[in-house]
């Protein structure tokens, strides 16, 4: 089990809440008897997917830190009666999926192989002091940003609730990065596909290749016709990555995964995506038709002999791919199309260099 526990000096923290407890601002859905979704009231929705079982209560993912998944752990557990966890499912290890797994003593954190690599970053941000200053100094920042916008919307209730819900998510989870908190990595993880028998479900859990991150997963749970996506169907026209790390064979992992759960016979109600309300079956086809048709429209560009700057232009998103949006200046996705490009262009051409070593060898 890793460790991270880093107390520095509590700084002050000088904006006041709406006084109410931080429970007040969890939000819990109900999707069926067994399957509900629990998320923070803020400007920034993340899905938590809760399933309870015969064999015990499952959590998919854990929220940036333990103190904010308190409070979101309590009402999932007065929602079902019960606190018997038996797992935690990480989707990936960005910020929002693993921050709260030291919360659930005793149950088997779940994740791809890679996911404790990914989680590193978790431990260096609380024991390296320039990252941890830096992480503080930014929160602090939200905090002020978000006091300074409450009184310009003091007549509209419904703003003035979720920025108050804002302010308490990062007041709690400054709390947390000042005095630090344990970081638990997964004890139970998996190459390609994993199953989870819990008597009267099944929880299918399947990599998805390197993308987003380098431990992305999807949950899939038959009897109940959900897929959890986490970011890799991450909202309603939100584009779709390939990573800096990303081969060719993530590329077409990404295609083949999709392809699943597009076919015929494979039933899915709800799509849990990380962070929007939920979607549907059909919400996944754009983002297979995104990576189907970047794969041949790259390819295409490099037999013509054009630049990357040129294939950019000809494959603008408004003109080749309108079910997508074109994220503002300043959001964490803007030029992410761009960058999906320049990886890509880079994957297939080291896959030509390879042909070509590949061609010139002489038979022994």
């Amino acid at each position: 089990m890793i460790r991270a526990l880093y107390v520095g000096l509590f700084i002050q923290i000088m904006l006041a809440g709406s006084g109410r407890g931080p429970g007040e601002y969890v939000r819990i859905e109900r999707l069926s008897e067994r399957v509900l979704l629990a998320y923070w009231l803020g400007t920034g929705r993340c899905n938590l997917t809760a399933i309870q079982s015969r064999k015990g209560l499952v959590v998919i993912d854990t929220e940036m830190s333990p103190r904010i998944m308190a409070p979101i752990k309590q009402r999932i557990e007065k929602e079902f009666g019960r606190k018997d966890w038996a797992y935690v499912i990480n989707t990936h290890a960005h910020v929002h999926h693993t921050g709260g797994n030291s919360l659930f003593k005793g149950a088997v954190v779940v994740g791809h192989e890679n996911l404790s690599r990914d989680m590193e970053w978790l431990v260096h941000k609380q024991t390296d002091p320039a990252r941890k200053r830096k992480d503080l100094d930014r929160a602090g920042q939200t905090l002020r940003n978000l006091s300074a916008v409450l009184p310009q919307v003091s007549r509209n209730r419904r703003q003035v609730r979720h920025i108050r819900g804002e302010i308490e998510f990062w007041k709690l989870y400054m709390q947390d990065m000042e005095q630090g908190y344990e970081v638990v990595p997964p004890s139970l993880t998996f190459a390609d596909r994993h199953t989870l028998d819990l008597g009267d479900l099944h929880l299918e859990l399947v990599f998805f290749g390197k993308g987003h991150s380098l431990s992305d997963i999807l949950v899939y749970v038959p009897q109940e016709r959900l897929l959890v996506t986490g970011a890799i169907v991450y909202q309603r026209r939100h584009l779709p990555e390939i990573g800096e790390e990303s081969e060719l064979q993530d590329v077409h992992r990404f295609m083949e995964v999709l392809n699943k759960f597009l076919a015929e016979g494979v039933k899915i109600d709800h799509v849990v995506p990380s962070h929007s309300p939920p979607l549907r079956q059909n919400d996944l086809r754009p983002v297979l038709d995104y990576y189907q048709r970047m794969l041949k429209e790259v390819r295409a560009a490099q037999r013509e002999a054009l630049t990357l700057e040129q294939a950019t232009k000809r494959l603008a998103v408004n003109r080749k791919f309108p079910a997508f949006r074109i994220p503002p200046p300043g959001d964490w996705a803007y030029g992410m199309h761009e960058r999906n490009l320049r990886n890509l262009w880079r994957i297939l051409r080291e896959e030509q260099q390879q042909t070509q070593k590949k061609g010139n060898v002489s038979p022994p």
